[in-house]
């Protein structure tokens, strides 16, 4: 069964994803030196930019965290350069678990990693995985200049739309990672309750007194201590 591996972790793998982690280190290296330099034309000193880009270094630590502990946890799965390509792209962990668990389902098999999963269905999870990401990023590519336009034009006639279009698109994407344990109880229903409790507090926590530095970290936060909850659940039980 972990035949798949062999290929899943082949040497052709790693050289496209050090091409790619290159090309984003490249990229992320020019934004910063555009960004540098048009605030030295608006006239802000080096010290204030240098503080800024400080923090938001920093501001990135926690979040990554999540992102680590999904690849680590995708690795035994999926091998090690698929997960670190996607997650160095896309960066969306539920995402790519949940994706590459509909490309199992589709060929049959319950989990990843569970009985059959073989080569074909690591084919059908990474395929699943890359098709279903591809599409927004063509959206953005082919439409972005028709899609602001009509953003524009809505927000002017209807300032109320923009906040109904965003809480409704976040509502949508929040139903489809909760259905699954939803439907399923277990564990993945305790994680589901552990972490929305977590995330309320952290809410509280913010707007009641006035923490807003924690906003940057309440997601991963909340993800961190859903699975330490789990895995303590799953102990005790």
């Amino acid at each position: 069964m972990k035949d798949y591996l062999q290929i899943a972790n082949n040497k052709i793998f790693f050289f496209c994803g050090a091409i790619m982690i290159t090309f984003i280190v490249l990229q992320s290296l020019l934004f910063f030196r555009l960004a540098y330099n048009e605030g030295l034309k608006l006239g802000l000193t080096k010290a204030k930019m240098l503080r800024a880009f400080r923090t938001g270094a920093i501001s990135t630590i926690v979040p990554t965290v999540a992102v680590i502990v999904a690849l680590i946890t995708m690795v035994p799965v999926l091998g090690v350069p698929i997960p670190w390509i996607r997650l160095s792209v896309i960066g969306s962990a539920p995402y790519e678990l949940m994706a590459a668990g509909i490309g199992a389902k589709a060929m049959g098999v319950d989990s990843l990693g569970g009985a059959g999963y073989n080569s074909q269905v690591f084919s059908a999870s990474v395929w699943i995985m890359c098709i279903g990401s591809v599409w927004s990023v063509s959206l953005v590519a082919f439409l972005l200049k028709r899609i602001k336009k009509g953003y524009a034009k809505n927000i002017t006639a209807d300032p109320k739309w923009r906040t109904v279009l965003m809480n409704a698109a976040f509502l949508g994407v929040f139903c489809i990672f909760i259905a699954d344990p939803i439907t399923k109880g277990g564990l993945p229903l305790v994680t589901l309750l552990c972490g929305a409790s977590i995330m309320t507090v952290l809410a509280l926590i913010i707007v009641k007194l006035k923490q807003n530095w924690l906003k940057e970290f309440a997601l991963a936060l909340s993800m961190i201590g859903a699975m330490a909850c789990t895995a303590l659940f799953s102990y005790l039980f």
